[in-house]
């Protein structure tokens, strides 16, 4: 018996043995085909902080950097495609460390050599579908760390409600976990960092008070303080003054005290805490280059490829938010404003110079896309006096360290291949950044063109706004819901009803005789009222999915209401005023991007001028790649 068992012991090991030879002369073989790409004769800026590397070597297999080094003592690989860059600078590709994530920003990050972007915004599972899709190359774009950070409306009241939202958003797929606002105390946001932590991933707060912020907010695990965590108010000779204060503008580090400033430095550089703080976004006019941001901006949203896809609802907002002082503050406002950003500027240098972090973002949509960053990096330099190689490292190694994204941020071997190849010396001056040959991500050089056939919006609601709510126009459904609704055996008289503008809005019947939109049985009104939805569900189905049943609740559904997905009719079942359903057959997600789903009602209308037509809701179809997206149990969770 023995010897049988010795016998299958050994059997199995040789199998084991084998298979482990099998496997590792199939990934040499699939290593083989990778396509080998080599960088060779620049500057290496690695962006761990040493010396620049003359006449280096970088050797790229696939994605990944397999070697990084003075020539001589990395080997070429025979084969390879060589990039000759002497006479040029070569840095890791750069990370926006606070993003909203707009899909219309893909090619213009790329275009200005950002390659990696943290998410800062709930995006939920339409974030999890772009971030997906770009990852597997159906469109560009920066690679998107993405976090669900609660919005206000959503308030966690307990340690415990913390942690069950934390697991809930670490299952559903986050990169990195946040929460908003400081309106929680500080054990609610240490035991969400708790379960961050836990799960290996980095934690960021937007912890701006009035509970919770700066040192409470240190303490409470923040690796990421967004919007500086509103430290000023504990740096200022009278911090019971700013108690309540939560607002982003820098007045608040007008009258900052010196020794209070020394003392935060060494705290948050002690706790390895670093700040994000929006200079070009929060501090929005003051920055010393405002004049040339302006231009800049100017430059960029006048080139009219990103224009054919660019919505101008989004340029309209960037050029407001970067007026000048003079055109909405008061003179008394402009010079306490200016007085707090000289102060918070030299509190991110004093950090900086003391060992701490500040790390770079744009914050969009309040800087331009992609050029934001490096405009950031240029007020680290001008205004809070960073020096260049610190100011790289802000954009590159800081974030991914303190974002615990292993694979970005420096150029080693192992490391995902992004990188920015440049003509002139960055560690000399930072506004060299702005100077790039080419844009490497993931292993391949970027066309940093504009497209007018972009696909970064396939998921989007629609490619005029920045919507991205399952339903849209949730104001229009409100609206509706309080105008009366007029049923078959109405009687006369009737009488005109103005809107809010005071205009005509419908013909209404008698006020004796009427309903209120969206209580009753259902109706079959001769003449029918405007429909309003309020909410879907399911909002995600996934690509490839079967038949789904689709809920739509709202207002003024009718027996003849019907649905209409993407312009084509659907067969719908009324249920009541307020609930209305329908079948979807599996044809229908045999495309990833977005169903559009709206209600119509029968004409003739109660109200003419609000239409027969309701507010538009969204289905999302991520790809079936999107694996998290594909789990019944992270459907649940949300």
């Amino acid at each position: 018996m023995r010897k049988m068992q010795g016998l299958k012991t050994k059997l199995l090991g040789m199998v084991a043995v084998a298979a482990t030879a099998l496997a590792i002369g199939l990934t040499a073989h699939a290593q083989g085909q990778q396509q080998v790409l080599v960088i060779q004769g620049g500057t290496l800026i690695d962006g761990n902080g040493g010396a620049p590397v003359p006449n280096s070597v970088i050797v790229i297999q696939g994605n990944r950097i397999t070697a990084a080094g003075r020539a001589g003592a990395v080997q070429v690989p025979a084969g390879a495609t060589v990039i000759n860059a002497t006479g040029k600078w070569i840095t890791p590709g750069l990370i926006d460390s606070m993003a909203i994530g707009y899909w219309m920003y893909g090619e213009a990050y790329l275009h200005f050599g950002v390659t990696s972007t943290v998410m800062n915004v709930a995006r939920g599972d339409q974030g999890l579908a772009e971030r997906d899709a770009i990852n597997h190359g159906i469109y560009e774009g920066p690679r998107l760390f993405q976090t669900v950070v609660d919005p206000g409306g959503r308030i966690l009241k307990t340690p415990d409600e913390a942690r069950a939202r934390a697991k809930a958003i670490l299952a559903m797929g986050a990169d990195v976990l946040g929460a908003a606002d400081g309106d929680a105390p500080p054990e609610v946001f240490a035991a969400y960092a708790d379960e961050g932590h836990k799960a290996g991933k980095g934690v960021m707060f937007r912890c701006v008070g009035p509970q919770t912020r700066g040192k409470s907010c240190a303490l409470a695990g923040a690796d990421v303080m967004l919007h500086t965590g509103l430290a000023g108010v504990e740096m200022n000779r009278d911090p019971e003054k700013w108690k309540d204060y939560v607002g982003l503008p820098p007045d608040v580090y007008c009258d900052m005290d010196p020794a209070k400033e020394k003392d935060m430095v060494a705290f948050l550089a002690a706790h390895n805490t670093a700040v994000v703080p929006n200079l070009i976004a929060a501090d929005r006019g003051f920055p010393s280059s405002w004049k040339r941001l302006q231009q800049e901006d100017r430059e960029l949203l006048s080139n009219r490829d990103l224009r054919t896809y660019y919505p101008e609802s989004v340029v309209q907002e960037l050029m407001d938010n970067v007026r000048s002082p003079e055109e909405f503050l008061t003179p008394d406002q402009i010079a306490l404003r200016a007085c707090g950003y000289a102060n918070h500027v030299k509190f991110i240098g004093d950090l900086i110079a003391a060992g701490g972090h500040a790390l770079v973002s744009m914050d969009d949509p309040q800087s331009a896309p992609g050029l934001g960053v490096l405009q950031e990096m240029s007020a680290f330099q001008e205004d809070a006096h960073v020096a260049p190689m610190k100011i790289i490292q802000s954009a590159t190694k800081w974030p991914a360290e303190h974002y615990h994204l292993k694979d970005v941020g420096t150029i080693e071997a192992g490391k995902l291949a992004d990188l920015v190849i440049l003509s002139a010396d960055p560690a000399r001056d930072i506004m060299n950044m702005r100077k790039i040959d080419d844009v490497i991500k993931d292993g391949h050089v970027v066309d940093r063109n504009f497209h007018p056939s972009y696909r970064g919006g396939m998921f989007a609601n629609d490619r005029a706004s920045t919507d991205v709510a399952p339903v849209s126009d949730l104001p229009f459904a409100a609206a509706v819901k309080q105008l009366p609704a007029r049923g078959q055996n109405d009687p006369k008289p009737y009488m005109t009803v103005t809107g809010p503008n005071g205009n005509p809005v419908g013909i209404l019947p008698g006020v004796a005789e009427v309903r209120r939109a969206g209580f009753g049985p259902v109706q079959d009104f001769a003449v029918s009222p405007t429909p309003g939805i309020e909410a879907i569900a399911p909002t995600t189905v996934i690509q490839g999915s079967g038949d789904t049943t689709v809920t739509l609740t709202g207002v003024n559904f009718v027996k003849r209401s019907v649905v209409y997905v993407n312009g084509d009719v659907v067969p719908t079942i009324v249920d009541s005023t307020t609930k209305v359903h329908f079948v979807l057959p599996a044809g229908k997600f045999g495309d990833a991007g977005k169903l559009h789903v709206m209600v119509k009602n029968p004409q003739p209308l109660t109200n003419p001028r609000w239409g027969d037509t309701s507010n538009m809701a969204h289905i999302l179809v991520p790809y079936a790649f999107s694996t998290e997206l594909a789990r019944p149990a992270n459907r649940a969770a949300e």
